[in-house]
């Protein structure tokens, strides 16, 4: 700290010696060392202080840039999920239409009519059985005991 060397210490103790004299001159090398450890007690925090403060702001920075990279990454990551989303409902789109086309195209399509035959030109044995298997399923309504109703393909 101070560029003080032995020979200029030994002037001081010489000129400390002289106007203290030799009684009062212990006690105050004493007193002098307390507030000299005092002092550098006190130079020693605030530096460490100042480096703690400095290590908080390089944190703190660097903190920042990680969350500027991260808010980036989530920003490309919606982007890439938009993006593939939209080519997954695409390719849906696509994939509808074809087979749409195909079933179009190669099968022939059903119309399905809903009629009741009469009771008459069923057999009466079949029709018998049939009621009665549909009676232990449920109840059927007594207007339907007699009908059955059909679906054909036209």
């Amino acid at each position: 700290m101070l560029d003080v060397g032995f020979s200029e210490l030994l002037v001081f103790g010489i000129i400390a010696l002289l106007v203290l004299g030799p009684e009062k001159l212990p006690e105050a090398i004493r007193s002098a060392a307390k507030w000299y450890s005092k002092f550098k007690r006190v130079i020693n925090n605030v530096q460490n202080d100042i480096d703690r403060e400095l290590r908080l702001s390089e944190l703190r920075d660097q903190m920042q840039k990680e969350m500027q990279r991260i808010e980036e990454l989530e920003q490309k990551m919606q982007t890439q999920m938009q993006e593939l989303q939209q080519q997954s409902a695409l390719a849906a789109e696509k994939e509808k239409q074809t087979t749409a086309t195909e079933s179009h195209s190669t099968c022939p399509s059903y119309h399905y009519v809903q009629f009741t035959v009469p009771a008459g030109y069923l057999p009466l044995a079949w029709l018998k059985k049939i009621t009665h298997s549909h009676q232990e399923l449920y109840q059927l309504p007594s207007e339907l005991q007699n009908t059955l109703q059909l679906k054909v393909a036209v």
